[in-house]
């Protein structure tokens, strides 16, 4: 009989203890989630008890999850007002510098070569703004959208050939040259047209508006295709930075640089699934474009 008894109180007993125990864990689990949103902590749960290690477990891997998405979104938002700083900078500078010009000219009796030479460079200041305006929601639209570009097989020396003949006249009207470095006539790559043509254009019009010597262009076809873009630079380039959006080695941003050429370079490069990278040796800057084959 107390053997009977001594058992059913272990059946009874047990079961009632546990359920202790997990409502005790469960208060503690509402306690320390309290703590971690009142206090905005990055720290983890813990059991009391090990009575609930496998939901404390997947707790954590969501807060854990939760709280890299929130760093994602504060750089993010970080970038975005930078961004936001410079575009306002760039677009007024223009623009505040024709409204100048213009004052002139309605305020002062000039001859009409004067009068032309002024026209001019508001032409110009007004040209520079249209093209930051581009470009910038050109940036906007291709970091926006979700579609993938449409890819066709293409050969890749006929497009590069291309872009280096749209610069041809610009390089050698300064004394400079465009070499082209290529053992092939034909590499094929599948693609998209508009937008290699875009990386190249925007690759060497960086080297043609920001150096003063010649371009080497290099096909290699080693572990993979890569194109390395040379030329000399005409002073130190922040190398991890080239690529962000609206750098610049211009402090003032007063030389009619938009910025996002290289940025646009980028994310075009990414969404054809290349990598793109810029490294310098004393005065040459190279930037490198890989793809795996």
């Amino acid at each position: 009989m107390t053997l009977l008894i001594v058992i059913l109180s272990m059946l009874v007993g047990v079961p009632l203890l546990l359920l202790f125990l997990h409502r005790y864990e469960t208060r503690n689990l509402a306690r320390q989630l309290r703590m971690l949103r009142e206090l905005d902590t990055n720290q983890q749960l813990h059991s009391l008890h090990g009575t609930a290690d496998v939901l404390i477990n997947e707790i954590n891997l969501l807060l854990k999850e939760l709280h890299k998405q929130q760093a994602n979104y504060q750089q993010k938002v970080h970038a975005l007002e930078q961004m936001l700083t410079n575009l306002s900078h760039d677009l007024r500078t223009p623009l505040t510098s024709a409204m100048g010009y213009v004052s002139i000219l309605r305020s002062c009796e000039l001859s009409r070569e004067e009068i032309e030479r002024e026209l001019t460079i508001v032409e110009n200041r007004l040209s520079h703004l249209e093209e930051l305006i581009n470009s910038f929601f050109e940036f906007s639209k291709v970091i926006s959208s979700e579609k993938k570009p449409e890819m066709t097989e293409l050969n890749l020396i006929a497009i590069l050939e291309e872009s280096i003949v749209h610069y041809y006249d610009d390089f050698t009207s300064q004394g400079r040259q465009i070499a082209l470095r290529c053992n092939a006539q034909r590499l094929t790559l599948l693609s998209n047209r508009e937008m290699l043509l875009r990386i190249f254009d925007n690759l060497i019009g960086n080297a043609w508006k920001h150096s003063s010597g010649d371009l080497t262009v290099t096909v290699e076809l080693s572990d993979g295709l890569a194109l390395h873009f040379q030329n000399n630079a005409a002073q130190p380039i922040d190398t991890a930075h080239i690529f962000d959006e609206f750098y610049t080695t211009d402090i003032s941003r007063t030389k009619g640089n938009t910025g996002l050429g290289l940025a646009i370079a980028r994310q075009f490069t990414e969404l054809l699934g290349g990598q793109i990278s810029a490294t310098q040796d004393n005065e040459v800057l190279c930037l490198t474009i890989r793809w795996d084959l």
